[in-house]
């Protein structure tokens, strides 16, 4: 499985900050997570909420080992 981030357009909250919605999601693949989004008319629903997709990004974790010395 890959992780992908899921990410609403930019809005004004009712402070007059910027912000804007994500999800971070599982599938096998890109394609099955613009699957899912246009099977929803380009929305992302889940159980804490929805919002329309604007961008999508695939995550990738890395460590870095840091040596003493």
């Amino acid at each position: 499985m890959k992780r992908f981030r899921l990410v609403s357009n930019s809005f004004i909250d009712q402070n007059g900050a910027l912000r804007s919605k994500q999800q971070f999601v599982e599938a096998d693949s890109f394609a099955d997570v613009i699957e899912y989004i246009e099977s929803n008319a380009g929305w992302y629903t889940g159980i804490n909420g929805a919002f329309k997709v604007a961008y999508i990004e695939e995550v990738v974790e890395w460590k870095i080992k840091l040596s003493k010395g």
